[in-house]
């Protein structure tokens, strides 16, 4: 099926039919300077840095420069069964020393803007009162990447932790996505191994006729274009042509139902709780287990209790 898409969407336009409703879009009208999202431009700009190079599930690799990577994967005739790392360069999540993203965030900050249509206040994650601001130029998200992948690179079939909505802001290159409804993650199941990204299955593998693996969206998103993803959707995802992107992970109060149960249900017992303790520790506030952190969120300006 073809997602929804948009080029002109209102703010309380996208909340209500997309976070709030749980659908999926694309928003077609990202800002960005595109003389400067190139690979010639990043090795110029932000090439020195050290990145931080996964595989298809999000187990790391090793640490590099940019302009290595670039040099070693970008404009390269790979085979297909070659596993083509993917840089996934986060801002700090966690409070140890690490090759993170925040001095290229900081660098690239100038060439790049949030379209009108995306929400910069009532989010739960990250953390703060309703109607603090927040903009992923320049402020701290959960998961907050320059994804940077030569063609053929992947990302696995997994869901987003702590059911936070994704957006993938696509600045050069091209990816094609495919895109599960929350409710087919059991069928879609393998083994489970209590993490968001693991124990799917691979979707791309004949499974001869055992499993239905036809997406419920699926398509391509190009320069200038940018893919919502919602809570507990699971998305597969190919580097069709060299690519560079930006990503980032958010809780807002108008699809925040999924947020909550999972803060009311043993949270701590997730590897990726620590990241949420990270953010509320830069909101001030130490959090042990999810029913802490329950104390300190709000849903339409009200707080709510354990």
């Amino acid at each position: 099926m073809k997602i929804y898409e948009s080029n002109d969407l209102s703010q309380a336009e996208f909340i209500e039919a997309h976070i709030a409703s749980n659908q999926p879009c694309i928003i077609k009208h990202s800002d960005f300077n595109k003389e400067v999202w190139t690979p010639h431009a990043l090795k110029n700009i932000v090439g020195d840095l050290s990145v931080q190079i996964y595989d298809a599930l999000f187990d790391l690799q090793d640490i590099d420069s940019l302009s290595s990577y670039f040099n070693k994967y970008f404009g390269k005739q790979l085979s297909n069964n070659q596993n083509v790392p993917y840089v996934r360069w986060y801002n700090r999540l966690k409070d140890v020393d690490f090759a993170w993203g925040d001095e290229a965030f900081k660098r690239m900050s100038p060439y790049w803007s949030l379209p009108d249509c995306i929400p910069k206040n009532n989010l739960l994650v990250p953390v703060g009162d309703a109607q603090q601001q927040y903009d992923p130029v320049n402020d701290l998200f959960p998961y907050r990447g320059i994804l940077i992948a030569a063609k053929g690179a992947r990302t696995r079939l997994h869901r987003d932790p702590f059911c936070s909505d994704a957006i993938v802001n696509q600045f050069y290159g091209v990816k094609e996505f495919a895109l599960f409804k929350p409710e087919r993650s059991a069928e879609l199941t393998r083994n489970k191994d209590g993490s968001s990204f693991g124990g799917f299955i691979d979707i791309r593998e004949n499974h001869f006729g055992e499993v239905n693996t036809t997406p419920d969206f699926s398509g391509t998103i190009s320069p200038g274009e940018m893919l919502f993803i919602p809570h507990g959707w699971l998305h597969d995802v190919v580097v069709t042509e060299d690519s560079i992107s930006v990503t980032w992970n958010f809780v807002h109060s108008a699809g925040a139902k999924q947020y909550v149960d999972y803060l009311s249900n043993d949270a701590a017992s997730d590897r990726e709780f620590e990241i949420l303790q990270y953010f509320f520790s830069q909101a001030g506030s130490l959090i042990v287990s999810g029913k802490d952190a329950l104390e300190l969120v709000y849903t339409d300006d009200k707080p709510l209790t354990a």
